[in-house]
């Protein structure tokens, strides 16, 4: 894998985790800027999947514990991190949570992490379609309930019964159908049950 230089994937990668509002935090303690392995340090952040902004707020905070840093070594190891994170299994995981594109992993890095991002993107999208099959199921199981806890009501109208039984038997359609419609998700997508109680 191919990699451009060092400052322009610093310069790119700050650029891009500025447009998203990324904001790195200076969390490198004096220990650490007192022991100088700053290839460690980068290698570290890459492997995380960091955004290399980072390197200016550590050189911040390490200027106060007057210790600077190797740029250069932190590029090295930071570049050598991020082959480490730009993998299709990283991009699948992070697309399957529902998290943005992590951009640290643009041009030659996203030849593997970006078809895993786009896997994991997808199956994330089918799991909300799920969850909103389920939370429908619930919402009009609740529904049923009530309306057939209200039926029992001795002191209801004759009027008022015959529109709960309406509303009961066209929850009992609904709530069947959607049970169905769950059962079909199961099955094509392979979705384990969760553990919510939906009735069958």
């Amino acid at each position: 894998m191919k990699f451009g230089r060092n400052t322009k994937i610093l310069s790119m990668t700050i650029m891009a985790a500025g447009l998203l509002g990324i904001q790195g935090c200076a969390t490198v303690s004096e220990d650490t800027c007192q022991s100088g392995n700053w290839e460690a340090v980068g290698f570290k952040d890459g492997a995380n999947g960091k955004s290399a902004d980072r390197l200016a707020k550590i050189a911040e905070t390490c200027t106060k514990h007057g210790v600077s840093v190797d740029n250069q070594s932190y590029l090295d190891g930071y570049e050598q991190g991020l082959t480490k994170y730009c993998t299709y299994e990283r991009g699948y995981e992070r697309g399957e949570s529902g998290s943005k594109f992590n951009v640290v992993c643009s041009g030659d890095l996203a030849e593997e992490y970006g078809p895993g991002y786009e896997e994991g993107r997808k199956r994330y999208v089918i799991v909300q379609k799920y969850e909103e099959l389920v939370q429908r199921y619930e919402y009009s199981r609740q529904r049923l309930y009530d309306y057939r806890r209200r039926l029992q009501n001795p002191d209801l109208s004759e009027r008022d019964r015959d529109r709960l039984r309406y509303e009961i038997r066209r929850l009992e359609r609904n709530v069947d159908e959607l049970r169905y419609q769950i059962k079909e998700f199961q099955r094509r997508y392979n979705i384990r049950r969760s553990d919510r109680n939906i009735g069958y």
